[in-house]
């Protein structure tokens, strides 16, 4: 296609999803801000500055998704699955320790996740390998193929050890071939056969994940150690109320209760809760519905298969990261650390955020020839 009518590409855009996205953008910069705020006499972290720097990169992605067309990433799929994969088991020998995890490249300070670029190169993987199957993609052998390519990328996300980005990629695989065509009963199996492996998957559990699950069914097991984030957060939803405490007034966040180390990323919503309340917390969910939304309706009017398949994908993966997300600040889901897209303080998942964007965008301008 020529350069000119690949520019004319941008001109339709889906400017709903720009703008929820521009939205939640902003509104983390400034709850970011202040989750790093601890009082005008402490010296002031710079992870706010650090993430408008993300955003303006992960901009840069976003346009770069939108213009290559999906097709030719699926086709492509294989050599970046095999890429991926080449860096997650780098990272295992080479990769930087935080937080008990190897699972970062650093570079200068700051760093890169490869388990990030993980779920998009299963995405980009399962949809154009479940594009290309016809009569057989009803079949159970289907399903198992799924399952074996994405087995490795699980394996090395999970001895990094990293479990929250590992359990992302069976939800969205799981869409993609609903999606897809993979029969229902099917589904219904692999339900039976994971309650009957959860005992065992329990031992293959480090303490410090059993410690979270178990915490998770008694919030008062350990309310000062393993607990103490959960009952913190809890206690900043809650004492939001309708309309909040304030831009840097949250008592929970700015004392230091909930701790500066998690407050940023992974308990961000708490931070907005309890600053901007009930209401704050209904814009959220409302921008993150658009979002959503979008991505289910892109899906069902993209022009093939790869395009419904790698959409839905994408969509399912946006909403597992937010459903999870704000589950755990509110107690209804196990703290994974999982971050919430857009909002929470951390480069590679904003560059994998705004590279999914771009990439349902990708879907949505090509659903009819221009």
């Amino acid at each position: 296609m020529p350069i000119k009518e690949k520019l004319k590409l941008y001109l339709h855009l889906n400017w709903a999803i720009i703008g929820a996205m521009l939205a939640l953008s902003v509104a983390g910069v400034f709850a970011i801000y202040s989750a790093s705020y601890r009082g005008d006499d402490q010296p002031m972290p710079t992870f706010y500055i650090w993430q408008m720097r993300w955003i303006a990169i992960g901009i840069v992605v976003f346009l770069v998704m939108i213009w290559i067309d999906y097709e030719v990433l699926a086709r492509w799929s294989w050599l970046i699955f095999a890429a991926v994969l080449g860096l997650l088991i780098l990272v295992l020998i080479v990769g930087k320790i935080s937080y008990g995890a190897r699972s970062w490249f650093g570079f200068g300070g700051r760093g890169i996740q490869p388990a990030e670029l993980a779920k998009l190169a299963v995405a980009l993987m399962i949809s154009f390998f479940l594009s290309r199957q016809s009569r057989d993609v009803e079949k159970l052998s289907t399903m198992i193929k799924c399952f074996a390519i994405i087995i490795v990328p699980i394996l090395l996300v999970l001895a990094q050890p990293d479990l929250g980005s590992a359990a992302v990629l069976v939800p969205m695989t799981l869409t993609m071939m609903f999606v897809a065509g993979v029969r229902v009963r099917y589904f219904v199996m692999l339900f039976a056969i994971g309650i009957a492996l959860a005992p065992i998957a329990w031992l293959g559990l480090h303490d410090y994940q059993k410690e979270r699950l178990l915490v998770f069914i008694d919030p008062d097991r350990d309310p000062l150690r393993r607990g103490w984030n959960l009952h913190q957060s809890l206690i900043a939803v809650g004492s939001g109320g309708w309309d909040g405490k304030g831009w840097l007034e949250g008592t929970q966040n700015v004392l230091g209760y909930l701790p500066k180390t998690v407050a940023p990323n992974d308990f961000i919503f708490s931070v907005i809760a309890e600053e901007k309340g009930f209401l704050g917390c209904l814009v959220v969910l409302a921008l993150y519905g658009v979002i959503l939304f979008e991505g289910v309706r892109i899906a069902g009017n993209a022009k093939d298969k790869l395009g419904m398949i790698l959409a839905a994908g994408l969509t399912a993966m946006l909403f597992t990261h937010i459903f999870q997300n704000i589950g755990m600040t509110i107690g209804l889901m196990p703290i994974t650390g999982l971050p919430l897209p857009l909002l929470s303080y951390g480069g590679s998942f904003m560059l994998l955020v705004m590279a999914t964007l771009g990439l349902l965008q990708n879907v949505y301008i090509r659903r009819k020839q221009y």
